[in-house]
């Protein structure tokens, strides 16, 4: 069977009894549209739009479903239905979203569609696809996606640098993995429901289970959805047992959770501090200095010393004398300026590390960087004023940085979110020659933000890490 589903004739025979239409994409809005959906044009007539990278009976069968479903009808009293099954547990779902106070109702009303779009996808997908036809359904969408990833990245259109990142990542990922994907459809089964039921159905059980669901809605629309940004998928509580079970990274200090529990862990062989999110203050500025600042006694006495230089009778009388031939080493600090953080607050980081460059070598750097390259101001001559950046690329940053930069009496500080490619930060932080230390700034101090997890506990292992809340 080559993408001949069993539910394809009879879709089309209903179909005959809807007014719809069926138009292209064009292909430079890809970069704001989905790869096909469908709306409502007055009272009966129906609009599909497919994008021409679109193949196979897939996504025509997917929107089809939409239609015959009912699920585009009555859509302000099925968005009423929501709002009022949803303001019972509002608390358990905003834990997840980053809002403004005065944006509340109009993050409600957002989230009501997103929780719709996906109910409703549940029932299409289960409905009008075979258990065993999501295989095609997912070959058919990553091919369209890898499609749509590439157009807009070769011919530069609006977004192409994440594009491009996509792809980048995606084929780093196929490479380990043959089985790696771009994109999933959204199935019933993924979220541990059963299949066939109806939207409403899958509404009440995302709502009885929104720790369950949330997090893997804020996986997948991380790079979708700018105005839903994930606070993070694990409390440190949660982090800091699991780490400690894995054996994976040191943990001297309790929670800065402000209830006063404690969590009595072992010290083991990894290398980040703790788990503990400090505000910008004193534990912040000793970690810097104790790590930037080298602690060396290089000084000794110098017994042949002329005490009586200028003087007639030319007598040598032994004299101590203290010196030191050690040149300290510098400090290279890499700054993730994407714009997770305020300028602001990342000024007040940076200001510790000014208040350290008389004691550190002369050629000490701050790099800027996003993608790529921004400035690179002098330590001891001052930081300028900080750019503003937008995608995310560090592991290039390690490796320029250490190429140009880095002496084995060096350190290197990289300060970001940590929201990025942490396998490859780790593999050029094992190319270097000096010391490496990690400034995980967070949003929210109850909280360790971090893209994968595996990738994660591998680079706290390596690089000791502090999290600061900015």
């Amino acid at each position: 069977m080559v993408n001949e589903y069993r539910h394809f004739s009879e879709l089309k025979k209903k179909m005959r009894l809807v007014v719809c239409a069926h138009n292209k994409l064009a292909k430079d809005d890809l970069s704001n549209d989905a790869l096909a959906y469908v709306i409502r044009d007055g009272n009966a007539c129906y609009k599909i739009y497919t994008s021409e990278f679109c193949g196979g009976h897939s996504f025509w069968m997917h929107e089809i479903g939409h239609i015959l479903l009912g699920h585009l009808r009555f859509e302000d009293e099925t968005n009423r239905q929501v709002f009022d099954r949803l303001m019972g547990t509002w608390q358990s779902f905003s834990k997840y979203i980053s809002f403004k106070p005065k944006d509340e109702n109009q993050t409600m009303l957002s989230l009501i569609s997103l929780l719709k779009n996906y109910a409703m996808d549940m029932e299409v997908n289960s409905k009008v696809f075979d258990k065993d036809e999501e295989e095609f359904l997912l070959k058919d969408m990553n091919q369209a996606e890898f499609k749509r990833l590439a157009y807009i990245s070769e011919n530069r259109l609006a977004g192409w640098g994440d594009a491009k990142r996509r792809l980048e990542r995606y084929s780093y990922q196929k490479h380990n993995n043959k089985k790696a994907i771009l994109v999933t459809p959204v199935l019933a089964e993924n979220y541990n429901f059963p299949r066939g039921l109806s939207w409403r159905q899958y509404i009440d059980l995302i709502i009885l289970t929104p720790d369950l669901v949330m997090p893997q809605i804020c996986e997948k629309l991380r790079a979708e959805q700018g105005q839903f940004i994930e606070k993070a998928s694990k409390i440190p509580s949660e982090v800091i047992r699991k780490a400690a079970e894995n054996q994976d990274v040191i943990l001297a200090e309790s929670l800065s959770s402000g209830s006063g529990d404690e969590i009595g862990v072992e010290k083991t062989c990894g290398k980040t501090r703790s788990f503990a999110i400090h505000k910008l203050g004193p534990e912040v500025r000793t970690f810097i200095t104790e790590r930037a600042v080298d602690k060396i006694d290089d000084t000794r006495a110098d017994y042949l010393y002329l005490a009586n230089r200028g003087k007639a009778d030319g007598v040598l009388r032994g004299k101590s004398v203290e010196h030191s031939d050690y040149s300290a080493g510098n400090v290279f600090v890499i700054v993730d300026t994407s714009g997770s953080v305020s300028r602001e607050r990342l000024a007040q980081l940076l200001e510790l590390f000014s208040e350290i460059r008389g004691s550190v070598g002369e050629e000490s750097k701050v790099i800027f960087w996003d993608s790529d390259l921004q400035r690179i101001d002098s330590l001891s001559q001052g930081i300028n004023e900080i750019p503003v950046g937008g995608d995310t690329e560090i592991a290039s940053a390690i490796q320029y940085t250490a190429s140009r930069f880095c002496g084995e009496n060096d350190k290197l500080f990289i300060i970001s979110d940590y929201y990025d490619y942490l396998d490859k930060w780790l593999s050029e932080v094992k190319k270097l020659r000096c010391s490496c230390y990690g400034i995980c700034w967070t949003e929210n101090r109850h909280e360790a933000s971090y893209m994968n997890e595996e990738d994660f506990y591998a680079f706290c292992k390596e690089v000791e890490t502090l999290f600061v809340k900015l």
